[in-house]
């Protein structure tokens, strides 16, 4: 069933097959593809079943509280950035 709306969402041009990769693996005779978040996105909003709600549910949510607080914050970047800043600054 995954793999009916796989086809569909590539068929109709939402995504392309970019957003699959396909890698062996340990112990399978055959490449295993994965998918890239915008193609599981995608697929989560065609799903009609329990997990598919559940996914809907997960992914408004954490949407939800993005658009509220306004942006997520790289913590780690940002302070790479502070002191490449300060590092220009120290040197003029």
């Amino acid at each position: 069933m995954i793999s009916r709306h796989i086809s569909n969402i590539i068929k109709e041009g939402e995504l392309d097959k970019s957003n699959m990769q396909k890698m062996h693996t340990a112990n399978s005779d055959k490449p295993v593809e994965f998918y890239n978040l915008d193609m599981i996105i995608s697929v989560g909003y065609r799903v009609k079943s329990t997990r598919g709600i559940k996914f809907r549910q997960w992914a408004n949510k954490i949407l939800k509280e993005y658009l509220i607080n306004g942006y997520l914050v790289n913590q780690p970047r940002l302070d790479y950035l502070e002191k490449t800043v300060k590092m220009k600054v120290k040197f003029k």
